[in-house]
């Protein structure tokens, strides 16, 4: 590959730092402080042509987070976006106060809420529709972190702001290991309609059989997001170190996707979906490592 590597998927933490509900104890190797220099390391031990990376919110209760990593990445030329995290619930002014201090930050890309951490329907709060509106007016994006019962979501906010840039989080996490296909599909073909929604291809391994996951897993989830979405919505992203609850390594997580791609895309859609796409997708504005 000879265009510009982007990892659009990874996360740092400090677990004193901040209130983690995620990861604990019970997620094993997960539960140690990965920071950005540890992920440099990474990528100069693996074989890809990565070189840049967006974080990507971890913590749901303080806006803390994002300011820590849009600190970080004064200091790691990798860090060339992050999508962070601010109380969509708040009232309208403090929101419109945030929303105005971070994007002075051209690093800044936009948000993310994980649902899972709230009651079910909590995307459909008016308050938070309203935040999705604000962040359609200032250009910013939004990161959909859902699962396949939840997908039908990612339409219909699509629907109702249609020029705010969506993106669905690791294939809205199906479940490969289950092989359970069908639902999905359906699901997310129709997400795949609006063409503001684009797909983060990441998070599959830890979707997989943890003991014995293997490339062609993954292949008939790839192919149908290549196939509903085309080439040019679909981004990489490792999930980094998220990976590693599966003994998986960034090598292995690259090399998995890139298989799954040689048979139903060009190089230059490969290079899109491991640099371009991100780039194009979230505007990043910041110069890029080549």
């Amino acid at each position: 590959m000879t265009g510009v590597g982007v990892d659009a998927h990874v996360h740092f933490w400090d677990l004193k730092r901040f209130g983690y509900l995620w990861p604990s104890a019970e997620h094993g190797p997960l539960f140690q402080d990965f920071y950005p220099c540890g992920y440099e390391k990474t990528l100069v031990e693996s074989n890809s042509a990565v070189k840049n990376c967006i974080f990507v919110q971890v913590v749901n209760n303080t806006v803390a987070e994002t300011d820590w990593v849009l600190d970080m990445a004064t200091r790691h030329q990798c860090i060339v976006g992050v999508v962070g995290w601010i109380d969509m619930t708040a009232p309208g002014s403090e929101v419109d106060a945030e929303l105005e201090r971070l994007s002075r930050n051209p690093l800044f890309l936009g948000l993310r809420h994980i649902l899972d951490l709230e009651e079910p329907g909590w995307i459909e709060r008016k308050d938070v529709r309203c935040t999705l509106g604000k962040l359609e007016k200032l250009n910013l994006t939004f990161d959909l972190l859902l699962r396949p019962h939840t997908l039908h979501y990612a339409k219909e906010i699509a629907t109702e702001f249609p020029k705010l840039r969506l993106i669905i989080n690791h294939l809205a996490k199906p479940k490969i290991r289950d092989r359970e296909f069908d639902s999905w599909a359906e699901e997310i073909s129709r997400a795949a309609e609006n063409p503001n929604v684009f797909v983060k291809l990441s998070g599959m391994v830890t979707e997989a059989d943890p003991e014995n996951w293997k490339p062609s897993d993954l292949k008939p989830y790839v192919h149908h997001c290549v196939k509903v979405f085309g080439a040019q919505r679909c981004v990489f992203g490792s999930d980094y170190p998220v990976f590693k609850m599966v003994g998986a390594t960034y090598q292995q997580v690259y090399d998995a996707l890139m298989e799954c791609l040689l048979d139903c895309t060009t190089q230059e859609e490969q290079e899109g979906i491991f640099g371009e796409n991100a780039i194009a997708f979230y505007q990043i504005k910041t110069a890029l490592q080549k």
